[in-house]
């Protein structure tokens, strides 16, 4: 948590110093559903050997943020990344990933509807691993970063396809969402 706040202070600090575009400035609320991957889902460890095993998923997430001016803001996601399963030395297993967090992201105008981002930050994430008779929490806090592209389709309305990925639970998601600016 101290992770994320130094984050939001440092961002927050230099786009203050930065010019802003009063048109480019303001809230944004988004809504994105892509395909999750946890990478190391399906690798075996000593001792155990994972058969039928699914390791994507449909996922979804809610984001919300302050732009500064064009070129940077902060940004605050819930991310459900979905269920994996599969079946470790004959028993069944699966588990459910959510994270919350917030990060900073710098973009890069092409020209007046198209750009690039970048975005990184920190998240909370909790994964419910369960198998008959037993469930088990996993709690992390993780460095979460991406690449995107975004095209404003509308003065409001902005379409934005992104790829994201933690570092802990090594999760990623590729989605497409809607953006609209207050």
């Amino acid at each position: 948590m101290r992770k994320m706040l130094a984050l939001a202070v440092a961002a927050t600090s230099w786009a203050s110093c930065a010019p802003a575009a009063e048109q480019d400035a303001g809230f944004y609320a988004g809504l994105a559903l892509g395909q999750t991957r946890l990478t190391d889902w399906c690798n075996s460890a000593p001792g155990v050997t994972i058969s039928a095993c699914e390791d994507s998923d449909t996922g979804w997430k809610l984001l919300g943020g302050y732009r500064f001016n064009r070129y940077l803001a902060i940004e605050a996601t819930y991310v459900d990344w979905g269920k994996v399963s599969g079946t470790a030395n004959g028993i069944s297993v699966s588990a459910e990933q959510t994270s919350w967090g917030a990060g900073v992201v710098g973009s890069l105008p092409i020209n007046a509807q198209f750009s690039i981002f970048g975005k990184a930050g920190f998240l909370k994430t909790e994964q419910q691993i369960r198998r008959p008779g037993a469930t088990f929490t996993r709690d992390d806090d993780e460095f979460n970063y991406g690449l995107g592209v975004k095209y404003a389709f509308a003065p409001r309305w902005a379409a934005r396809a992104e790829w994201e990925r933690t570092d802990q639970l090594k999760v990623e998601m590729i989605s497409i969402g809607a953006e609209f600016r207050f």
